[in-house]
């Protein structure tokens, strides 16, 4: 006992003068043999600085073979690295706390939170095939959604067996509306889209030609049809009634109709034909209906090959009322902006600015001779404030490999302002273009390939061959095949890609008008994506949950269907997740799982199925799930139910959560117990709030299996008690001591005695113990103090007369770690404002007195005294 405590000395010794004690127990130079101690010869004497910097070899051997691991628990524990010393180590303790002075500019916290990596690593179960899955990257699913129109399809096909309807050549759609189908023999069929009937079948005299270009006005009730001889015709579809009927004379001779477009005022419209010229429409009703027609861009100044007028209608069925009363009273709706596409320019015209004519903008396109330019708007909703939403159009146009987006913005009056905004480079010919909506859209190829596209990271979601549906192309309109082929060899060179005519978007559909079939094209909605991977036998579980996290993530691109607030959006994607993950596992359980071989299999099953649940329930923060189903499940088979209770581990220890349900913490200690898995358990239970823990239970445990780390932990964060486990493990160092006969301490008393050497450390610089956060101001000072009163309590806790045995008993277990601990804390500033001054130099003139009076006290022992 006296080489634990030290040698019994009489209470007025300790009234010595501090100066004289040092004095005494200094020894003379002259004493110390160099040759006997090795003692290097030096020619200067180092600073206390370089001492303390001096690197430290031990740091050399620490294996960093888990570094990956440790990068994941880094993120959860760098605000408490102070805490996770050498404590979990069995090794003298001397290897931590000594070299903590001796990192070369290296942070204490860095040193000790590899040491306990290393210490986790190995104290891991022999089950550790159990690991947390890692989220892979994002794959998008299948964003696209291709529908036959099966019943326009079949009707169209008997009008061209049965009747002399002629070829489909050209299509429009007014969404939920209206379908308009034109033939080469000058037939137009039109059809309801909603039901897919046929309403109206307008027959026109077959001398006008093929029909080559439709298009409808604003609210379905007009129809604009032009025709490969040049004639155009306005028909009413509510009765399908001829209204106008307008002779080619209005523009160049023998030419075609390429292009004919209504504006947002159904009185005004724009037609392009084949001779590269622009004009405008304009209806008149007095007497009867008439017609005023201008040219608006002569082909010899460069032939336009497409017109897109801004409309302030096509997108209203995807906007909010309150976005589409902004829309409809938007400032640039008066200016009737049109866009114009040559083979080398795009122009933005404004029709009506000031009632002239006025060219906004004009912009330089290149691109090979066999692509025609296209043009597409969309308008999208730019955030100026949380309150405060403007709505800007934006127009994209491509050729050859290049689109190029221009956002027109409104200063005032007739003034506008155009910005490019973004300049993408594909690595193909593009065909066609479409909107799918504000952040998507579709590039078609030469191979006829749709390529969707993420607007603003440029990203290719997806990627569908579409060659099978057999695109019909407008290259005898192009040829103007009909009047003789009057066109330019230019026009007729890239004609025979050009599809304006049969492949159309509207409200972020596309129509594609095959030789035989129509087919719609569409986003599937956020849920339909999701049924993709487990519809029609594919039962893809764990993609479709990882496609449902990335939306909850805000990963996932091309998404519709979702409500705009982020609350009712998350918890949307949260209740699909909930029922995916109980279908997943009633699949997995129920199908796949192993029915025969050897139990390993079923294991191994188990542990595929189980951390995927475990960390989805806990991405949602769905923990009655995972403590009430899923346990249900598994608990009903003893194999499923030990691997249930082993994933639990990797997720405890990582903080992803830190509460849990009374049952299953009792099934997880027995268990760990059962198979003496303590270090594990020890591990788990200072992961886990206080407040869910049955204390009694947890308490009696840890004390029969002395787990010393978790007493702390409990005691003082459940019971505010810094004290009480520090007295019981100074008793049982010294019964370990005693038991040793005064030489050493076992190894597993070391680690205990660590461990409360840390603590004391976290305590002092206000720290929670063991993994780190930061105790409330109140509780703080509390502790210090406490733990300050502790180490200089006077009176002997047995009989003996020795006085400051706890302040003792630390000195003699590990003299320059204690004494490292007190220095970290004394250069701690809120330290020094809890423990006032009084109280911080009467610990010191204890513990000079404990060291100077003692006669045990090692050379390394007066050392660390001196420093101190």
């Amino acid at each position: 006992m006296s080489d634990l405590i030290g040698e019994n000395h009489k209470v007025s010794s300790l009234s010595k003068d501090i100066d004289s004690l040092l004095d005494e127990c200094d020894t003379p130079s002259s004493s110390i043999d160099d040759l006997l101690f090795d003692i290097p010869t030096l020619t200067s004497l180092p600073s206390l600085d370089s001492i303390l910097n001096e690197q430290d070899p031990a740091l050399d051997t620490i294996s960093l073979s888990s570094s990956t691991q440790n990068q994941t628990l880094q993120q959860y524990d760098e605000n408490s690295t102070h805490n996770l010393s050498h404590l979990h180590s069995p090794q003298p303790s001397s290897i931590s706390f000594d070299s903590i002075f001796d990192i070369q500019n290296q942070p204490l916290d860095n040193y000790i939170l590899k040491i306990h990596h290393q210490q986790q690593d190995a104290a891991s179960t022999d089950e550790s095939s159990v690991e947390i899955p890692k989220h892979k990257q994002i794959h998008h699913g299948s964003l696209l959604k291709i529908n036959e129109l099966h019943i326009i399809s079949n009707q169209l096909a008997l009008c061209i067996e049965r009747t002399n309807y002629g070829n489909p050549t050209t299509i429009d759609i007014l969404v939920n509306r209206l379908i308009a189908i034109g033939t080469t023999k000058s037939v137009i069929l039109l059809f309801e889209q909603r039901t897919q009937t046929l309403k109206h079948c307008l027959n026109s005299d077959i001398s006008n030609g093929a029909v080559s270009a439709l298009n409808f006005n604003s609210d379905a009730t007009r129809l604009l049809v032009g025709y490969a001889r040049g004639r155009i015709q306005m028909y009413d579809c509510t009765n399908g009634k001829l209204l106008r009927n307008i002779s080619s004379d209005i523009h160049a001779p023998d030419t075609a109709i390429l292009t004919i477009k209504f504006t947002h005022d159904p009185t005004a419209a724009l037609f392009s034909d084949s001779g590269g010229s622009v004009y405008v429409l304009q209806f008149t009703r007095h007497i009867k209906r008439d017609y005023q027609s201008k040219c608006l861009f002569s082909g010899s100044r460069g032939e336009v090959c497409t017109i897109e007028p801004l409309l302030f209608y096509h997108q209203q069925d995807l906007l909010t009322t309150n976005t589409n009363e902004k829309l409809e009273q938007h400032p640039l709706k008066s200016m009737y902006i049109v866009a114009l596409a040559t083979f080398t320019k795009v122009f933005l015209l404004a029709l009506k600015s000031q009632n002239n004519v006025k060219i906004l903008h004009v912009q330089r396109l290149v691109g090979s001779s066999t692509t025609l330019p296209i043009l597409k708007w969309q308008f999208i909703i730019v955030k100026i404030s949380d309150e405060i939403n403007c709505i800007n159009p934006v127009l994209a146009a491509a050729r050859d490999r290049q689109c190029t987006f221009f956002q027109i913005q409104h200063v005032r009056d007739d003034e506008i302002h155009i910005t490019q905004l973004k300049q993408i480079t594909v690595d193909y010919n593009i065909k066609s273009f479409c909107w799918l909506n504000a952040r998507t859209f579709i590039l078609f190829d030469m191979s006829e390939r749709a390529h969707v596209i993420d607007q603003r990271s440029e990203e290719q979601l997806e990627c569908l061959s579409l060659s099978y549906c057999e695109l019909i192309y407008n290259t005898i309109f192009f040829k103007s095949v009909a009047t003789g082929g009057n066109v330019s060899s230019a026009l007729a060179l890239a004609g025979q890609n050009a599809c304006y005519q049969t492949l159309i978007s509207n409200q972020g559909c596309i129509f594609l008008l095959g030789v035989h079939t129509l087919y719609e094209i569409h986003l599937r909605d956020w849920s339909e994506r999701i049924d993709y991977y487990i519809e029609n036998g594919r039962n893809q579980y764990e993609q479709a949950l990882e496609l449902a996290y990335s939306m909850l993530v805000g990963k996932a691109k091309g998404l519709t269907g979702l409500p705009i607030d982020p609350i009712k959006r998350r918890q949307c994607i949260s209740d699909r997740m909930v029922s995916l993950l109980h279908s997943y596992l009633k699949y997995s359980l129920n199908y796949e799982c192993p029915q025969s071989g050897k139990i390993e299999l079923l294991k191994q099953h188990y542990r595929n199925v189980l951390p995927r649940s475990i960390d989805y329930c806990l991405l949602i923060d769905r923990l009655d799930l995972l403590f009430g189903l899923i346990y249900d499940l598994f608990s009903k088979d003893s194999i499923a139910h030990g691997i249930y209770l082993q994933c639990l581990e990797p997720y405890i220890l990582t903080n992803r959560f830190d509460t849990i349900s009374p049952i299953v913490l009792k099934d997880f200690i027995n268990y760990y117990i059962e198979n003496n898995h303590l270090n594990q358990l020890e591990n788990c239970l200072n992961r886990l709030d206080v407040s869910c823990l049955d204390l009694d239970q947890v308490i009696q445990l840890t004390r029969k299996h002395e787990l010393y780390m978790t007493l702390l932990h409990i005691y003082s964060e459940a019971f505010k008690d810094f004290t009480t486990i520090l007295k019981e493990i100074i008793e049982k160092l010294e019964d370990d001591h005693n038991q040793h006969n005064g030489t050493h301490f076992s190894q597993k008393m070391t680690l205990v005695g660590n461990q409360a050497l840390v603590f004391i450390q976290t305590t002092l610089v206000g720290d929670i113990y063991p993994y780190g956060g930061r105790l409330s101001s109140d509780l703080a000072n509390f502790g210090r103090n406490q733990i300050i009163d502790f180490l200089s309590y006077l009176h002997p806790r047995r009989t003996g007369g020795l006085l400051y045995t706890n302040l003792r008993a630390f000195l003699h277990f590990n003299t320059r770690d204690f004494f490292n601990l007190l220095t970290m804390a004394f250069d701690n500033e809120e330290f020094l404002h809890d423990v006032d001054t009084v109280k911080r130099r009467a610990f010191c003139d204890i513990l000079l007195r404990v060291m100077t009076i003692s006669e045990s006290w090692s050379t390394t022992c007066i050392c660390s005294r001196n420093v101190i």
